[in-house]
């Protein structure tokens, strides 16, 4: 992609409202642990103290800090969204180059695996991995990109298909041009803009699904993350007890990185669409 088309994508106005709110809340995450450069996990005051000067978030039930979990949450939900999804579009546009440009029986093979795999919920397919895994970070990541793929290679195939039918690939068959030419000097250009849109959407999904199942207590239990942090209110009944401090900030910072992603991904599709 050349230079000119980069700052076209960056000068879009979905996107950059979408950095804003990325940025912002990585700012938050690291003011938050400049502020409270301390174990998240240990015990810094009473239990569910509203926020106070000691305690800026408050504390949990436990009398942990909930602003030293809010700020290494952020950044371990971004961490496990981001490696997810790489390892995601890596194998998910892949496959969908492989299936687009071979066809035949290794299309078919790819494509039913997809819809197999499309099929299923994906939350009820995390479930069932995490239960057969043991919790942790790397699993995590694994089971995100497991259920991640099926998705991204179907988009990448149809529109690689599209792109092997028009008359410039064509005109390279006849010239002689084999697979790995045409993939490289053809196909990869022009699917940038679509990869990247897939990449910040796999961030957006994995973000979310991670939250959800550390919400349901099958998070990695040695770190803290955002659905942990929600899991934590949750076990201590904080709604109903009106403790607003240990579940409103990680829900509004779930809400602002998910914004974002979605904004940044409205915005490459546009300029994708529109080229």
């Amino acid at each position: 992609m050349r230079t000119s088309a980069v700052y076209r994508i960056l000068r879009d106005r979905n996107i950059s409202i979408g950095l804003a709110a990325v940025a912002f809340s990585l700012a938050v995450s690291l003011v938050g642990i400049a502020l409270t450069p301390f174990d998240p996990l240990s015990i810094r005051g009473p239990a569910l103290r509203p926020p106070s000067d000691r305690n800026l978030l408050g504390t949990d039930d436990l009398g942990r800090d909930v602003l030293a979990m809010l700020s290494r949450g952020t950044l371990v939900s971004l961490f496990i969204g981001v490696v997810a999804a790489l390892v995601t579009s890596a194998v998910g546009i892949l496959l969908g180059i492989v299936a687009g440009v071979y066809g035949g029986y290794v299309d078919f093979a790819v494509m039913r695996a997809v819809e197999f795999l499309l099929s299923m919920p994906s939350l009820v397919l995390a479930l069932i991995l995490v239960a057969l895994l043991r919790p942790s970070v790397w699993n995590i990541i694994l089971v995100l990109a497991v259920t991640g793929w099926p998705g991204i290679t179907r988009v990448v195939r149809g529109y690689v298909l599209q792109v092997m039918s028009s008359g410039y690939i064509e005109a390279a068959k006849a010239l002689g041009a084999d697979a790995k030419y045409i993939v490289l000097r053809h196909l990869v250009p022009v699917s940038f803009p679509v990869a990247l849109a897939s990449i910040v959407s796999s961030i957006r999904s994995a973000v979310l699904l991670e939250a959800g199942l550390s919400f349901l207590g099958l998070g990695d239990p040695s770190t803290v993350s955002l659905g942990t942090v929600l899991f934590y209110a949750r076990r201590a009944a904080a709604l109903a007890s009106g403790a607003w401090w240990t579940f409103i900030p990680a829900g509004l910072m779930i809400a602002t990185i998910v914004f974002g992603l979605t904004m940044i991904s409205i915005g490459i599709e546009r300029y994708s669409s529109a080229r």
